[in-house]
């Protein structure tokens, strides 16, 4: 498919990007923002306010933040959409003994877990500074959607610190400190022809 196709197949996705947030203590509505990419092949999810911080005066505990949301692709009439990889970007400021951990399941479709996938990782202190995680997705681990049926990303994010005694201030969050270009999320698309 040539770039020309590409880039208006992209503007119509994202003129029906109308997401929902669920469960949303880390991205209140209008907080939050999805876009797509001119020739789209890359999906981003940008938050203004996703950070967790703690003042490390309470002692040992979790604490954490979670958003949902959904939001509907509407592909070209006869094409299937995959995720091939995943981008993860955001800042943690952490000492000796506290951990951030990020949490993301998502899936393609309008049922939960039909073509899911979850990933997790976490930030060890001492660390002060942005973090990126990137998701390689091999062929046939993660089924494509379209060709008939609705395309939905459905993401589902838990960011959350870990504390094991008093030893400081913490804090993490999605996206990074200087706003590089992408997002917190990247989702790389690969559009194909329905056979």
């Amino acid at each position: 498919m040539n770039w020309i196709l590409k880039s208006v197949f992209a503007c119509a996705w994202l003129a029906s990007l109308p997401a929902l947030a669920q469960e949303a203590n880390g991205c209140p509505e209008g907080s939050y923002s999805i876009v797509m990419s001119p020739d789209g092949t890359t999906l981003s999810i940008l938050f203004d306010q996703f950070t967790i911080e703690s003042s490390g005066i309470s002692g040992r505990g979790i604490q954490r933040k979670v958003c949902r949301i959904s939001s509907p692709l509407n592909l070209p009439a006869n094409y299937s959409i995959g995720v091939y990889k995943v981008d993860y970007r955001g800042f943690a400021k952490l000492v000796a003994k506290q951990q951030a951990e990020l949490d993301v399941q998502y899936f393609l479709g309008p049922r939960d877990n039909e073509h899911g996938r979850v990933f997790k990782r976490k930030v060890k202190g001492p660390h002060e500074g942005d973090y990126l995680f990137t998701e390689t997705i091999g062929a046939g681990q993660m089924k494509r959607v379209g060709c008939g049926t609705a395309a939905m990303l459905n993401v589902g994010i838990t960011l959350s610190l870990d504390i094991k005694q008093k030893t400081g201030q913490a804090m993490a969050s999605l996206d990074t400190t200087d706003a590089a270009p992408g997002g917190a999320l990247v989702y790389h698309l690969n559009l194909k022809k329905c056979p």
